[in-house]
């Protein structure tokens, strides 16, 4: 009887570990490891849609460093504690490349509460006090939220402060496989919605641009059925959002005044 208790607690070890190595696209059931995953920068390699990532893993994209430590998971301590909670919003400031930045980061799976606008608002500050360019990082397909406009309200207010200094405010929408993007959180001044890669995309010739949308030119043409939206600058594949906010930060960076 012993043996069997212990057989079925390797068992429930091994599959638990599993679960942890394997992965599977929600879009077209394939099932990929997770080491080659994260080497595609978590993109299915069959239907090219995109998996959510976690907030260490998004940090990690951003910033274009791999060896990035894991900031994500409970304290050692406070692992088996049922006081132990899941971080699922995070406010940072990171260098990308040699410009630091201050980013804020929800969780695509997240209901918007009260403590997530505390965090965004802690993003703000750590701009305007350092006087460094915000990021912001959030799901355009929210699940729900549990706050009002007027709760919201005070980080447009604050945001203000930030667009007279001037700072810029970058927002990076996620999960933007939906034909109407949304949000429940203020928008910066440049949005970039992020997409599958271009590769093996080009199939349609001679693409038109839109001219209601000039942003549709820079739409991938996997993702061309979906209607671009308008409030979104550019649609950037999920793999080439670190250099395309390298750039932008090196050109607000730019004073104008400079000789």
């Amino acid at each position: 009887m012993m043996d069997l208790k212990m057989e079925t607690a390797r068992t429930a070890e091994i599959a638990e570990e599993n679960i942890s190595l394997w992965h599977k696209c929600k879009h077209c059931g394939e099932v990929s490891f997770r080491g080659e995953l994260e080497r595609n920068g978590f993109i299915c390699p069959k239907c090219k849609e995109l998996f959510a990532l976690s907030i260490e893993n998004r940090i990690k994209l951003l910033i274009g460093d791999d060896s990035h430590s894991d900031i994500t998971e409970p304290l050692p301590d406070e692992a088996d504690s049922e006081n132990a909670v899941t971080i699922d919003v995070i406010s940072v400031e990171e260098n990308i490349d040699e410009f630091p930045v201050s980013l804020f980061i929800l969780h695509p799976d997240s209901t918007l509460q009260h403590r997530h606008l505390a965090v965004f608002a802690e993003a703000i500050t750590c701009a305007l006090e350092n006087s460094i360019p915000l990021i912001s990082v959030f799901t355009a397909s929210p699940v729900e939220t549990q706050c009002s406009f007027s709760e919201i309200l005070p980080l447009h207010l604050q945001l203000e402060q930030l667009a007279q200094v001037p700072l810029p405010h970058f927002t990076i929408l996620t999960e933007t496989d939906v034909d109407q993007l949304t949000s429940h959180l203020p928008l910066g001044e440049i949005v970039i919605a992020e997409c599958a890669s271009r590769i093996e995309n080009m199939s349609r010739p001679n693409p038109q641009p839109a001219l209601h949308a000039p942003e549709e030119q820079l739409l991938p043409e996997k993702n061309r059925e979906l209607t671009p939206d308008i409030s979104v600058d550019c649609y950037t594949p999920r793999l080439e959002l670190h250099t395309v906010l390298v750039h932008l930060i090196k050109f607000f960076a730019a004073s104008p005044t400079d000789d």
